[in-house]
């Protein structure tokens, strides 16, 4: 808006002129008339006698001629009160069109109109619900195809955020869809709801234009329009999870060799898991995959023979059963042996034992690159499945591990498995995190042996369980020399035990923190001291350690 155009409209504000009213000359209106100007008389007092009684008036001629004056003076009252009315009314309405005028002055001066573009999509980027292919669950809250919700609502306030919105394919790039949602009893009604669904998704793919797709899409049915709509634009797969039945995966085939960007790949069966795995084909879609270097999947069994993958670039592998529910019990330790055997490039693997009785043979493998390895012993599984399996591996470049087992299990394990693996091994194990079992540290203890052996390599310990022999032989002494001397970091996933005595907890951090190099310790939710002289050391230790910034 220029100098010449504006003058005149400021004008509007700032002449006096402009609040007079345009019946002005209709109104005989006196701006000096005031409450003085209506003198009343009190009531005589033979007036509030006679209200007391039911005598007659013996001067009705007086009384007459002052009932008279009354009912003029309020005529009169009455006539400027609506005068002033119909003022109060007119200034009330200028009043009104000067807000509007005051809010579209400011509207129109306000910054976001200069606001460069790249701000407003550096701003409209944190409005967009990204999907994030590391927690499945989470996905399933978002609906890509929501037009209530951004990005779609950028394009809706105004022509030049429109423009801003339809210009950048980064904001069209991530993709979350639960086709359950879309689902309809009456089949006329669920063409017709699907019908939508890929005009809107045809609408949102083209917008990404060339842009590498971040996609998470859930499905119960083997084949889905949506699907289908997505299996297109696969040459722009980047960060995909597919949750589908085990026939769905199987019909991907058609987007085999059409995977140039794929990097991580997240699978995830939504089916049963009975034989129907047995009875389908390898599952080749993803055999060629140039840039793929992650799997994850999830409710999948036998991923090393059931799912062509170009295993000899892939660097990070998790094979996962969130539920529990695993089948071919007896050939799980000789699946993860063939992981490992294939992926001969892994830098991170996550495994699985699980099992009632004995696991067929497998056999002993060294992997030259494997740094950081996860396994976990789930439900009442067999334990001599994890010696098994941590008998057959030599992982000279460990630097993470990572050992769950299943709170199921009533009597606690001994490390006695890993202290041998760890022998073999000879690796310099950096971070160790162990979770159910014993961890006491008497004379001649698997525990004692094992922190030895990782004496002078360990910086990160996350421990369930804190016995008293522990906390003794973790605290420090002036005239000693500490046990893991490098231990930077302290981790407690459990609860605090009945048994623990927790001045002592607090008294071996505060040695480590004096003594050593020891940075941090974080404890889990259901980790609370309950001793009040523990708690109040532990927090100003806390203090100490992270002050608040002035």
């Amino acid at each position: 808006m220029d100098a010449s155009t504006s003058t005149p409209n400021l004008s509007l504000v700032s002449d006096c002129s402009s609040f007079s009213l345009e019946d002005a000359s209709n109104t005989s209106i006196s701006t000096n008339l005031g409450v003085d100007t209506f003198i009343l008389e009190p009531l005589p007092s033979s007036i509030n006698d006679l209200l007391n009684s039911n005598e007659a008036p013996l001067q009705s001629q007086v009384l007459q001629a002052s009932l008279h004056g009354a009912e003029t003076m309020l005529s009169d009252l009455n006539r400027h009160l609506e005068q002033m009315k119909a003022e109060v009314a007119l200034f009330t309405a200028k009043r009104n069109q000067l807000i509007t005028m005051v809010d579209s002055y400011r509207n129109v001066l306000h910054p976001i109109r200069r606001t460069p573009p790249e701000v407003l999509l550096e701003i409209f980027s944190y409005g967009v619900q990204s999907v994030d292919t590391d927690y499945p669950e989470i996905y399933q809250q978002v609906n890509s195809l929501d037009t209530n919700l951004a990005p779609w609502t950028f394009g809706q306030v105004c022509k030049h955020w429109r423009s801003i919105v339809l210009g950048c394919p980064r904001l069209w790039s991530s993709l979350s869809l639960d086709l359950s949602r879309i689902e309809h009893a009456n089949p006329a009604k669920e063409q017709e709801v699907e019908y939508k669904a890929v005009s809107l998704l045809s609408h949102y793919l083209r917008r990404s234009k060339d842009c590498p797709l971040t996609i998470a899409v859930r499905s119960t049915r083997p084949m889905h329009p949506i699907v289908s709509l997505i299996c297109a634009h696969s040459s722009r797969w980047s960060d995909v999870l597919l949750s589908l039945p085990a026939e769905g995966f199987r019909l991907l085939s058609t987007i085999k060799g059409c995977l140039p960007k794929l990097k991580t790949l997240h699978l995830r069966n939504t089916g049963s898991l009975e034989n129907i795995w047995n009875a389908i084909p390898v599952i080749d879609a993803f055999e060629y995959a140039p840039s793929l270097y992650m799997i994850r999947a999830y409710e999948i069994p036998k991923i090393a023979t059931k799912l062509l993958l170009p295993w000899a670039q892939i660097t990070h592998c998790m094979n996962n059963f969130p539920n529990g529910e695993v089948l071919y019990r007896d050939t799980l330790n000789r699946e993860n042996i063939e992981v490992l055997s294939k992926g001969v490039k892994l830098r991170h693997a996550t495994l699985l034992c699980s099992g009632y009785g004995p696991s067929l043979s497998i056999t002993p493998l060294t992997h030259h690159f494997l740094a950081g390895l996860t396994i976990d012993l789930i439900r009442r599984s067999n334990p001599d499945l994890l010696i098994q399996l941590l008998d057959a591996l030599t992982l000279p470049s460990l630097v993470s591990l990572r050992i769950s087992v299943s709170s199921k299990h009533r009597v606690r394990p001994n490390v006695d498995p890993i202290v041998r693996f760890l022998e073999r091994s000879n690796c310099t194990l950096i971070k160790l995190r162990l979770k159910g079992f014993k961890t006491n540290v008497e004379e001649n203890s698997s525990f004692r042996s094992l922190l030895y052996l990782i004496q002078n390599s360990m910086e990160i310990l996350c421990l369930e369980n804190f016995p008293n022999s522990l906390l003794n032989a973790f605290t420090v002494t002036e005239d000693e020399s500490p046990l893991l001397p490098r231990l930077r970091h302290l981790r407690v996933s459990g609860s605090c035990s009945p048994e623990m005595n927790q001045l002592l907890f607090v008294k071996m951090v505060e040695s480590r923190v004096k003594y050593t190099k020891f940075k941090a310790l974080v404890t889990s939710s259901q980790f609370v001291l309950t001793n009040p002289e523990a708690r109040n050391r532990l927090d100003l230790l806390d203090n100490k350690c992270h002050p608040t910034s002035p």
